[in-house]
């Protein structure tokens, strides 16, 4: 690139960037809104400092209606407003200093809270909120945080799923949980229960086991079958439902024999919260000997499980059992009794228990208290165990859950333990069935620590195992990564490879990364490939690939994810691949020169639409005052024109390109459609169609012919707002 921008780049901006700006940052399209005069400015070089921008007008003190031109310049390093979200060059045509926001640089990663954009005078400012208040008294409307959509649903104060009756729904006693047509009619209470307008009606249901005076008897261990229906909330306890005033509960009378046992209560339920609660004396306060809160099953619905441990006396006893959910529903409760047995002692690091190779060891995950910190996502307290290397060693960690209610997590320490940067790297199952697996290459001799815990209350199976040591692969870290060539795909096999790499981006993700080298200022999208069922990471670090070094991060679930940076300057970077469950990945760095972003406030159709350059660029835009033109085949049922507005672009191809469109960061869900054609605006291409209903937005990866093509940003089913597109182009492989 040349020390300045040719005069062409910032010629399309003289006419429409005062309108542009006005409407993006809520001002009039007409009128004077411009900083104070840059050659005045206090602070900074000729570019100017913060705020100040514009030329003088006839009149004196007349500002300029360009707030993106700054002062005299000659190459862009002479140009810095000291804004982090402007695009900062030398408009040569000018010799002045452009300052070009860049709005992308300011969104944060909730959609609901609005769109944020880049001013020339405040930089980054707060987006408005999204409303979606339908005006309806009837309705609770939100936005929803994971798709930016807004929500309705039918009022229902008391949470009972059973909308008040004057909005529609049944409820007749909306400030009542236990009162809606869902509910069954309890006899003999003198309430409408049901909200049939009878009470107490014969068909009324009688609660079965509701207190003290009337429990369910267990005798024996096994599996029993309960009811909260026409329950109500008699006894408390220390461990909490999701939705108390919805709570009801049920009593069990459990027979323990003679001598010391350890006992195991679980209680399942289909997906309403539960918990159990063990005591001494039935309906005594104070009296509580152990309780189970509510996880979610690491396959399907919610169960609460506790453990009490050296119950029992010389004689038989029988002890009371409260099984609470937050709605009217079936429980399973599982009652486990074995001979009293050690309780586990190694909750710390100072009380670890040896771990030995190749003999592995039960975890009991339930009741522990969480004493260290991991960075993976475990809701348990932990266990912790012990193991020395006298050689160095390739080791692996495995923990599997013996009773399938929680995935397993690993936490492997060094000889310090007890403190978070103790931690080595962490991995959690990452479905119901897998086990938790960290390997390290050639672990140095010393002593390390290994801490067991789980996404729900289980009993786990830790193993350890050894082997020889093995070298590194090449692109095992970021010292001498393997190069990464622009455009050109690279296949990632991760089998044999480690945690090494922790910008934060995924935590104990098996990773691998690779040198992207730059020679000149550039902007970057990095697209990544994936296992189904995976998920995984792609990141652009400076060349430390600390934390503090990550330029770029992009985790998910969905395959691809796509990671950019605009305006890198020249120079040495990484691109780290992570996969949680370590399966091949793919990797593609694209890569442009820089280029300031394009504004793109008309556009409206055939006759005004865009075009894009050569090299690709990177557009913001708006369609909320666009009309609708155009169809597209993979909206919602393939509606028609009409239905939501948008807007075009054209891009012209000499040769044969890989070309790649990315909406990340557009504040609605998209629709982006290409069409091929020398008459506008063509036919939509074959799999050239994508719906962004996630944050990611609509993304297109196309190999396309010379020729002319239309750009279509559209909206799926009706959505309209402010988009982002960013486009590359690739030469093909020879």
């Amino acid at each position: 690139m040349p020390g300045s921008l040719r005069a062409g780049d910032f010629a399309r901006f003289t006419l429409v960037v005062a309108v542009a700006f006005a409407l993006l940052e809520g001002a009039p399209a007409c009128g004077n809104h411009a900083a104070p005069n840059p050659f005045v400015s206090g602070s900074g070089g000729a570019g100017g400092g913060v705020g100040d921008g514009g030329d003088v007008g006839a009149g004196a003190g007349t500002p300029s209606v360009d707030p993106t031109l700054g002062g005299p310049c000659t190459v862009d390093s002479q140009c810095d407003d000291a804004l982090p979200c402007t695009f900062d060059a030398c408009d040569a045509s000018l010799a002045r200093c452009r300052f070009i926001p860049d709005d992308t640089l300011c969104q944060n990663e909730f959609v609901c809270d609005g769109q944020e954009v880049c001013s020339n005078s405040h930089g980054c400012v707060a987006g408005e909120p999204k409303t979606c208040s339908d005006g309806n008294a009837c309705t609770i409307d939100s936005c929803e945080a994971a798709t930016g959509a807004c929500l309705s649903e039918a009022r229902d104060a008391d949470a009972d799923g059973d909308p008040d009756v004057h909005c529609g729904g049944g409820d007749c006693a909306d400030e009542e949980p236990l009162v809606s047509s869902k509910q069954d009619e309890v006899c003999a209470n003198g309430v409408d229960d049901d909200c049939d307008g009878v009470v107490d009606e014969p068909e009324c249901g009688k609660p079965s086991h509701d207190d003290c005076f009337t429990p369910l008897g267990i005798a024996t261990p096994g599996t029993y079958g309960m009811s909260t229906v026409a329950a109500k909330l008699d006894y408390g306890s220390s461990c909490a439902l999701g939705n108390p005033p919805a709570a009801r509960d049920v009593v069990a009378a459990l027979s323990i024999p003679a001598g010391s046992y350890d006992v195991t209560l679980t209680a399942r339920t289909t997906s309403p919260d539960v918990t159990v609660t063990l005591a001494g004396l039935c309906g005594k306060p104070g009296t509580e000997l152990a309780c189970g809160t509510g996880y979610p099953h690491a396959q399907s619905g919610r169960f609460a499980k506790l453990r009490a441990r050296g119950v029992g006396a010389a004689k038989p006893m029988v002890l009371p059992v409260y099984v609470a959910t937050d709605s009217p529903t079936a429980v399973t409760l599982r009652y486990e009794l074995v001979a009293a047995g050690a309780i586990p002692t190694n909750e710390t690091c100072g009380s670890a228990l040896v771990l030995a190779e190749g003999v592995p060891q039960t975890a009991q995950l339930v009741g522990v208290a969480t004493d260290l910190s991991t960075k993976c996502g475990t809701a348990t307290g932990e266990l912790v165990y012990r193991f020395e290397l006298s050689e160095a060693r390739d080791v692996d960690l495995f923990a599997s859950s013996i009773d399938g209610d929680g995935r397993p997590g690993i936490s492997l320490r060094t000889a310090g333990c007890a403190l978070a940067t103790d931690e080595v790297t962490c991995s959690v199952a990452p479905t119901a069935g897998d086990s938790a697996h960290i390997f390290r290459h050639a672990l140095v001799p010393g002593v390390y620590f290994v801490a067991v815990a789980a996404t729900a209350p289980t009993d786990a199976l830790l193993t350890l195992s050894t082997s020889p040591p093995t070298p590194l692969p090449a692109d095992e870290n970021c010292a001498a990564s393997p190069l990464l060539v622009p455009g050109v795909t690279r296949d990632v096999p991760l089998a044999f490879h480690q945690d090494d790499v922790d910008t934060g981006c995924l935590t104990g993700g098996t990773d691998a990364a690779y040198a992207l080298e730059l020679s000149a200022a550039s902007d970057v999208l990095v697209v990544g490939r994936y296992s189904n069922g995976d998920s995984a990471a792609v990141s652009i670090a400076k060349l430390g690939c600390t934390a503090a070094d990550e330029l770029s991060c992009a985790v998910g679930n969905l395959s691809p994810t796509r990671a950019r940076a605009h305006a890198l300057q020249a120079g040495s970077y990484r691109v780290i691949a992570e996969s949680e469950q370590a399966q091949p990945m793919q990797l593609t760095a694209f890569v442009r020169p820089k280029v300031p972003p394009t504004l793109v406030p008309f556009a409206d159709g055939c006759a005004d639409a865009l075009t894009i350059g050569p090299f690709g660029g990177f557009f913001q835009g708006n369609t909320s005052n666009a009309k609708a033109d155009f169809d597209a085949g993979c909206d919602q049922g393939k509606q028609p024109k009409g239905t939501a507005p948008d807007q075009l672009l054209r891009l012209v191809l000499a040769a044969p390109k890989r070309v790649v469109f990315d909406m990340q960061g557009s504040g609605y869900s998209t629709v982006l459609a290409v069409r091929q054609g020398s008459a506008c605006p063509g036919n939509e291409l074959a799999k050239a169609c994508a719906v962004g209903y996630y944050p990611d937005r609509s993304f297109l990866d196309l190999t396309l012919s010379p020729g002319t093509y239309f750009v279509q940003i559209d909206g799926f089913n009706g959505q309209y707002g402010p988009w982002f597109l960013d486009v590359f182009l690739a030469d093909l492989p020879p």
